[in-house]
């Protein structure tokens, strides 16, 4: 049985802005396309609504995404990165063709 391995990806999101937790520069440009499209969402800001949004995914060897299994401390966190996920586009090869575990934390500090 093959087992397939799940890369970790943990971002902040602040009022400030998305930020890799690591350092590392292992699939920095998708890291990089993440923190241009999500952002504090405004209603979270308003309501000081801090949270987690956990989405597994895979990338195709043409950069398209598949969202495998979500959960999330707040629907509306989810929903919302649901609809900036579907936007984004994977363009560097090292991250096409992967499984990636993204867990964003949504935090006003």
């Amino acid at each position: 049985m093959k087992m397939n391995m799940q890369i970790p990806l943990v971002m902040v999101v602040s009022p400030e802005g998305c930020r890799s937790m690591f350092a590392a520069s292992e699939y920095r440009s998708f890291r990089e396309e993440i923190s241009r499209t999500i952002f504090y969402p405004d209603f979270a800001r308003r309501s000081y609504l801090e949270g987690v949004v956990n989405v597994e995914l895979m990338t195709d060897n043409n950069g398209n995404i598949m969202v495998k299994e979500t959960n999330a401390t707040h629907a509306g966190l989810l929903d919302y990165v649901m609809g900036r996920i579907h936007s984004l586009m994977v363009s560097d090869h090292e991250s096409m063709g992967k499984q990636f575990r993204l867990m964003l934390k949504f935090m006003m500090y």
